[in-house]
């Protein structure tokens, strides 16, 4: 039986809560730091938040037809209604129909789950899930810059760029 909002143990939701607003924090950090107008810390602590305390609605609740499809059913449109946010972070740029803001639209939606996560307390899949989020993030910009201006050379450029950094 779930336990209602006036037994439940507040300062266990309260920490699920900030665990949820924290792990959406930290990449809205890393979308602040990278200078993304879009979206940032607010945004993204809030997506967290919002989803965590929708889940918790239903798991405490007193429904009588509670289950884990109620929950299941939660965490599902969560993460529907977060895409029409993460729509929001897409843009098109100029001329070159370049689609800007995926990066972005898809930590909305890892904020999203980190929140469902934290309100069902699954602690490792946070811990997790923030730090591969934040790899992705640091690490994956920089690469796929690297990855674009090779691209762009000719042959000739890249077998020169290579012959200079091998020794």
């Amino acid at each position: 039986m779930p336990l209602s909002v006036e037994t439940a143990d507040w300062l266990d939701l309260f920490a699920r809560m900030a665990v949820a607003t924290s792990a959406g924090a930290a990449l809205g950090w890393e979308r602040s730091r990278q200078d993304r107008a879009i979206t940032g810390l607010r945004t993204l602590s809030l997506v967290g938040l919002a989803s965590c305390i929708a889940v918790l609605s239903i798991v405490h609740s007193d429904l009588p037809q509670m289950n884990a499809d109620a929950a299941g059913r939660v965490i599902q449109g969560v993460l529907s209604g977060v895409g029409f946010i993460g729509a929001g972070a897409l843009l098109r740029g100029g001329g070159d129909q370049q689609v800007h803001g995926l990066a972005t639209a898809a930590s909305i939606w890892v904020a999203a789950a980190m929140g469902s996560a934290a309100a069902l307390a699954l602690w490792p899949l946070i811990i997790g899930g923030v730090g591969l989020a934040l790899f992705v993030l640091l690490v994956g910009a920089p690469l796929e810059r690297r990855i674009r201006d090779h691209a762009r050379q000719t042959p000739a450029e890249g077998d020169r760029q290579d012959m200079k950094e091998r020794p």
